[in-house]
């Protein structure tokens, strides 16, 4: 039944009425629309895979670790890039990959949503969550014989979409199970890919969580092949490249760095005295002390207050966040401390 009436509200939105279908799908729908994706055509965008990319060697093993469990199910396992690009993709039964051959569901194939309109890949990579979508609920018609399920990996050491996990069956045999299935592949993915960070990640990850718990301002740390960056310092749009070029040019004794759109960076190198160990750094706008303030404020602070605050502030980070042993390290007591953060609104 919920099958026949979500056909009439695609078909009532396609015809320019009001559908009323879960929000989610509605939204989707709109933006699908809005980007102008053909919902009767396939016609799908195929773009370059590099299908020894470290997030698929890392997580075509989970998938196929469950693949035994799904024989005889019709079901499909696969793969996506962050930008929504297929790039793996298994099968249980031989009929099914002939299916989604057809239906251009295939390595190569470009399901972001704006260009596949809504599907569980694209509807996840749009919001960063899990997704399902079931039958009509699909904007392209070819899609609606189909039912897929698509959550987000999120790397456990860059804090990044590292790619996309789907399963998909027919739409008639779609269940809540298939959640739970995405969910533990999620979680296997994850821990495999924590597993598979060497060394030199995890001690940058260890520094940046020091950092990050001490510093008021946005934290990033890279080196020429990583980086790690949280939403705060994600929605300035910042680029490894660009970032790390700045870094090797103001070289390892350099303390601080002016970037572009009056963003400025503390830096501290992970092992003191080379870079090639990565580098942290701590993000503060013009000339707010600390990042901690607003301009108004930061404006009636004189030149030792600031340095002040700049103290305060370095040395917390080399402390881990240990107020304790950052009020030795300043001989002060840990009261005096306390005042001074509060003061500065430092956390």
């Amino acid at each position: 039944m919920r099958s026949v009436e979500t056909r009439l509200a695609w078909e009532s939105f396609q015809s320019g009425a009001q559908a009323r279908i879960r929000q989610e799908i509605v939204a989707s729908w709109r933006r699908s629309r809005s980007n102008g994706v053909d919902p009767d055509r396939l016609d799908l965008a195929h773009g370059e895979i590099d299908v020894q990319s470290p997030f698929v060697r890392v997580a075509a093993p989970v998938l196929l670790g469950m693949a035994d469990l799904l024989t005889g199910s019709d079901t499909s396992l696969a793969l996506a890039d962050p930008d929504g690009i297929l790039t793996w993709r298994w099968e249980s039964e031989r009929t099914l990959t002939r299916d989604l051959d057809r239906i251009e569901f295939e390595p190569g194939s470009q399901v972001a949503e704006q260009s596949a309109g809504t599907n569980g890949i694209g509807v996840a990579a749009t919001t960063r969550r899990p997704s399902i979508v079931i039958g009509a609920e699909h904007y392209k018609q070819p899609w609606h014989p189909w039912a897929c399920v698509a959550a987000p990996v999120v790397h456990p050491i860059t804090r990044r979409v590292a790619g996309m996990v789907n399963v998909a069956c027919h739409a008639d045999d779609a269940n809540h199970l298939l959640l739970v299935a995405v969910r533990a592949l999620v979680d296997g993915i994850t821990t495999a890919l924590g597993e598979a960070a060497t060394s030199r990640q995890r001690r940058m990850l260890d520094a940046h969580l020091s950092f990050r718990s001490a510093s008021a301002g946005p934290v990033v740390t890279l080196d020429r092949q990583t980086m790690i960056v949280e939403d705060d310092a994600a929605e300035l749009g910042l680029d490894r490249p660009t970032l790390w070029a700045a870094v090797l040019e103001a070289g390892p004794s350099a303390s601080e760095i002016a970037l572009a759109d009056g963003l400025r960076a503390r830096l501290y190198p992970v092992t003191p005295g080379r870079l090639d160990d990565g580098v942290v750094l701590v993000l503060t706008r013009g000339s707010t002390p600390g990042g901690a303030a607003s301009g108004r404020e930061a404006a009636a602070y004189g030149p030792l207050e600031r340095a002040e605050v700049r103290v305060i502030t370095d040395t917390l980070a080399e402390c881990g966040g240990n107020k304790s042993e950052a009020a030795a390290r300043l001989g002060i007591s840990r009261g005096t401390l306390y005042q001074r953060l509060r003061r500065y609104r430092l956390g």
